[in-house]
Parts: C-alpha cells; sequence; structure tokens
C-alpha cells in the first residue's frame, strides 16, 4: 500500500465516521477531498491513483449503502459517492482519440464524401466505392477524433461533418 492509499483509507474512513455522527460538514470536506483527488489524478492522468480512488469511493459507497441511516442527508451523501465512483470509472476507461492525422487512408475518403452534405452510410459507401465494412469501421474514430457527428434517422444512421 503506497502513501496515497493509506491516505484515502484514511479519508475513508473519516467519511464514514462523520456520516455515522451526523457531522454533514466534516462529511462534505472530506468527499470534497476525495473529487479534488480525482480530479488531479484524471488530469495527469494518474491510472494507478484513480484505481485506488475507485476502491475508495466503492468501500464508502457500500458501507454506506448497508447502513441502516435513510436520512435525507446521509443519502445526499450516499449519491456524492456514488457519483464520484461513477466519474472516476469514466476517467480510468477513456482512452483518447486519435489524431486525425493518424486515422485511416478510407478516412479521408469517408471526410470528403461528407463535404457535400450529411449522408448515411449506404450513400457513403456509393459515393466513395468503400466496402460498407470499411465505413461501418472508420466511422467510430472519426466520430471519436470530433470530425464527424452521427444521428439517428429512421432504421440508418446519418452523418455529417461537425461543424466546427
Amino acid at each position: 500500500m503506497n502513501a496515497l492509499e493509506a491516505a484515502l483509507r484514511t479519508l475513508g474512513d473519516e467519511l464514514l465516521a462523520a456520516v455515522g455522527r451526523g457531522d454533514w460538514a466534516v462529511a462534505d470536506a472530506e468527499l470534497e477531498t476525495l473529487a479534488q483527488e480525482a480530479v488531479a489524478a484524471v488530469v495527469a492522468d494518474r491510472t494507478d491513483d484513480l484505481a485506488a480512488l475507485a476502491r475508495t469511493a466503492a468501500r464508502c459507497h457500500t458501507a454506506l449503502s448497508l447502513q441502516n441511516d435513510q436520512s435525507g442527508e446521509a443519502m445526499q451523501r450516499l449519491g456524492q459517492l456514488r457519483m464520484l465512483a461513477v466519474m472516476v470509472a469514466a476517467a480510468r476507461s477513456h482512452t483518447p482519440p486519435r489524431p486525425a492525422d493518424a486515422l485511416p487512408a478510407p478516412a479521408g475518403a469517408i471526410l470528403s464524401a461528407l463535404e457535400s452534405g450529411p449522408r448515411t452510410c449506404p450513400a457513403i459507401v456509393e459515393a466513395t466505392g468503400l466496402s460498407a465494412e470499411q465505413v461501418g469501421a472508420v466511422l467510430p474514430e472519426l466520430r471519436a477524433a470530433g470530425l464527424v457527428r452521427s444521428w439517428p434517422a429512421g432504421r440508418l444512421t446519418v452523418n455529417a461533418l461537425e461543424s466546427g
């Protein structure tokens, strides 16, 4: 257990004790400290710290869930812990998009086809001569890179260049 894990364990214990005592100011301060640590770990891309934060948030959330205190104050802190756990989980699962210049070769053909306006996947296939599989494989990468936006239209999906 490294120093951060030990500090997070202590922080979690103090949070649980504060909720148990009904000391909402201390509980809020501990939650704020956990949130600040989570943001710092996300910004610095410290995956090990995010894992430790996820364990602490899960431990505290589980402990509070098992308590019999159904007061609004306790439920609010339980919700805040849940939100923190969800945020940490999202940060841990995030993989940054590849830059546009690292996209596969068919991406250029798809972007060129979309310059004339929004198109469905079959229309992109027709305009580019690419296979449906190639178009289907590249579109998610274009969306992740922020170059294309998509929306449902009946049974089809319409794709367009992202404006801005």
